[in-house]
């Protein structure tokens, strides 16, 4: 495809021969490419920019870039990246960026992006908790009965310590969980939990032929703790996490 004067949502940068990716985009647009020398540019026309940002466009956006990311590397664009002038993009941006951009498309060749979420099973946690700090047990006995009112100070500290507890025993786990997946990753990423539940989100970067392993491997923690722990494993992905901002 060459350069238009029509609108252009970007989805990311790929070399130049990659495949185009069998799936709409956003607003149900065709996806193509804008080339220039070994790389290339996924987009799709934009009839209004005004009307990208909704929660059906951000599920096209990530369904392009993954569809892509299976087979291919890409270096992804943020959510609702609209160029207006295609021109820029071809004989600008892109030769400016060239080498930058070749040696990132580099770093992660051959392999893909997965995000293994694990989540404690509340009523299990909170029962170990309980069973391994005695001060836990003797404050939810001491509230048992009462009003919230009547145990408003022992409940704010139970539940202060239960979280305390929880984001300690998260830690371990989380570490354990990272030990098992780090030898089948080429990179790995440990995000920050953002709730009482969560036991960790783990970003891995995985070579493609190391994929079915590190699918197995995942299997296999959640069959190991089930009861305790649900695993839910997304991928493969875009390496978001991998490439910094393009």
């Amino acid at each position: 495809m060459t350069a238009t004067d029509t609108d252009q949502y970007v989805y990311g940068i790929v070399r130049t021969g990659t495949p185009t990716p069998p799936v709409a985009g956003v607003d149900d647009e065709p996806v193509d490419v804008l080339t220039a020398g070994d790389l290339a540019v996924l987009v799709s026309p934009v009839v209004d920019a005004g009307e990208i940002g909704t929660p059906e466009n951000l599920l096209a956006h990530s369904r392009v870039l993954d569809q892509v990311a299976a087979g291919d590397a890409v270096l992804p664009m943020a959510f609702g990246t609209v160029v207006p002038d295609a021109d820029v993009l071809v004989e600008d941006i892109l030769p400016r960026l060239h080498d930058d951009y070749l040696e990132r498309l580099h770093r992660i060749e051959g392999a893909t992006q997965f995000t293994v979420r694990a989540r404690y099973v509340e009523d299990a946690v909170l029962a170990e908790v309980i069973w391994e700090n005695p001060n836990i047990a003797r404050l939810r006995e001491s509230t048992v009965g009462t009003t919230e009112e009547e145990s408003y100070n022992e409940r704010i500290e139970l539940g202060r310590s239960v979280s305390d507890a929880i984001g300690r025993k998260a830690e371990e786990d989380a570490r354990a969980l990272s030990e098992r997946l780090t030898p089948l990753s080429r990179d790995l990423v440990i995000r920050e939990r953002t709730s009482a539940e969560d036991v960790a989100e783990i970003v891995a970067l995985v070579d493609r032929n190391a994929q079915a392993d590190f699918e197995r491997a995942v299997e296999s923690l959640a069959a190991e703790s089930a009861g305790r722990i649900i695993f839910r494993l997304l991928g493969p992905q875009a390496p978001y996490d991998f490439v910094g901002e393009v």
